[in-house]
């Protein structure tokens, strides 16, 4: 397998909550603590909060509206290119950033930063399958490269493998769960893993990835935020958490997901 990659990488993946503007402070202690070098962020909706934590980290950065919502990347490394397809792709309901980091050695990480539509019905699962294919057809070119890259992100959506005690998430979670005859709808993130995406989570600790939850951060029964790797060997792979710090459970309704390769 082709790995263009070289050295290390520390990446963060947050939604943030309508763009973070009265939790700034918590959201920049959170980020910093993990001391990440790629930081992907959703319901980044505020400019001048993104430009404020890039700037406060010392990291570049690209902010991208979407069609509700908005993505962005911040990186300690030079951002050589990025591309917002969520403008693209109209299909696409909140946000979706594609961008080009360099490392250290001057190889290239490719990364998507995504948002998806939410809610947990039937219905909603439909959306979301076209949203993903709209995703798969984008990196289609990489995977067909064997180019390796990351995707990452809120998915509002349940993994395969995810354990669900339907009691521990949020009331209208709940509600949507027993609608639906006492499930929740996997099949976004199976399409995703049968295109050969890796659940980085689920890659180092599989029981973590069945068991932990990412959203609420009140009541944390669902894993929606994921950071994928695809062409990235398993061994590459260091590190991968929920982040649960009580600063985290303050800053926002998700709790950020951490990868270290």
């Amino acid at each position: 397998m082709v790995n263009l990659f070289c050295g290390k990488m520390r990446i963060l993946s947050y939604n943030i909550l309508d763009g973070g503007a009265n939790r700034a402070d918590l959201l920049r202690q959170v980020i910093a603590s993990e001391q990440p070098d790629v930081i992907g962020l959703v319901e980044a909706d505020d400019p001048g909060v993104v430009e404020a934590l890039a700037n406060d980290l010392q990291m570049d950065f690209i902010h991208a509206p979407g069609n509700k919502k908005a993505s962005a990347l911040l990186s300690r490394l030079p951002i050589q290119s990025t591309i917002n397809h969520a403008l693209l792709r109209p299909r696409m309901t909140k946000s979706f950033l594609e961008a080009v980091v360099l490392d250290a050695a001057g190889a290239p990480w490719t990364f998507g930063v995504a948002h998806l539509h939410a809610h947990a019905a039937e219905k909603d699962e439909v959306v979301r399958e076209i949203e993903m294919v709209e995703v798969l057809e984008t990196f289609r070119p990489y995977r067909e490269a064997n180019r390796p890259h990351l995707l990452m992100g809120d998915f509002n959506a349940t993994a395969p493998y995810q354990k669900i005690e339907p009691t521990l998430c949020k009331p209208s979670t709940q509600k949507e769960f027993y609608q639906n005859g006492d499930y929740l709808p996997r099949r976004a993130i199976a399409r995703l893993l049968d295109a050969g995406y890796a659940d980085s989570l689920r890659t180092l600790h599989p029981f973590a990835a069945e068991t932990c939850g990412s959203f609420s951060t009140e009541r944390p029964g669902q894993r929606v935020d994921y950071i994928f790797t695809f062409g990235i060997e398993p061994t590459r792979l260091k590190e991968a958490r929920v982040v649960y710090t009580e600063p985290a459970r303050q800053a926002s309704d998700h709790y950020p997901v951490f990868l270290e390769t």
